[in-house]
């Protein structure tokens, strides 16, 4: 775990300017950031088995301005631990990681948001407004294993439905991307949860540089 958190930092540093990564496909791993792309954040968090973890960790700007990206993100993540039932929230670097069980959102095998699940979103979407200079990642995962096309058919199906949720609750949607993984690669492996990542975008980020000169 030392030497994964030890990339993370390694990599969080030499990055400048990237974002959250989109997965079209398992096999391909065709991405897409949300600043340009996440390539290597990405690939930390496949190999630590965390997808979302990876997408923050790449977002990482360092230093003094990573230090005031780091308030700010510490004000969102005690909103939302205060006023979202069932979210556990993590602090990780200059970003929030957000899980929920898939069972509040979802049936097994469908990607129609539940009342429950909406509700969290409704939470969720007002605190988002508060903060308007971050970047969300939302990771589907389906409920069990199987085949690996089909999941992560159900996957990105279930984080378009997350997305345009909140879209639709004033969530601009060029903040929004999506992941897509299914539950036989190895970035599932914690379990059927949702993820999302919380991180900051390009204003944010030159504002942070802005303040610390």
């Amino acid at each position: 775990m030392k030497k994964i958190l030890a990339g993370f930092v390694a990599f969080g540093l030499i990055l400048s300017s990237v974002g959250c990564i989109t997965v079209d496909n398992a096999e391909e791993g065709a991405l897409a950031g949300a600043a340009g792309g996440a390539v290597v954040g990405s690939l930390i968090g496949d190999s630590a088995g965390d997808v979302i973890l990876g997408a923050i960790i790449g977002a990482a700007i360092g230093g003094a301005a990573g230090a005031y990206i780091s308030r700010y993100m510490d004000r969102q993540a005690a909103e939302v631990r205060e006023n979202v039932e069932g979210a556990e929230v993590d602090r990780v670097g200059e970003g929030v990681r957000i899980y929920f069980d898939i069972g509040l959102f979802f049936d097994a095998g469908g990607f129609e948001l539940l009342i429950g699940g909406r509700e969290r979103l409704d939470r969720l979407a007002l605190i988002l407004n508060r903060y308007p200079d971050t970047s969300i990642c939302v990771d589907g995962r389906p409920h069990a294993a199987g085949a690996v096309a089909p999941d992560v058919v159900l996957s990105e199906r279930r984080a378009r439905a997350v997305a345009d949720y909140m879209g639709g609750h004033n969530v601009r949607p060029d903040r929004v991307t999506i992941v897509g993984r299914g539950q036989g690669h190895p970035a599932a492996r914690n379990g059927p949860r949702m993820g999302l990542a919380i991180m900051a975008n390009d204003r944010l980020k030159n504002t942070a540089r802005q303040q610390v000169r």
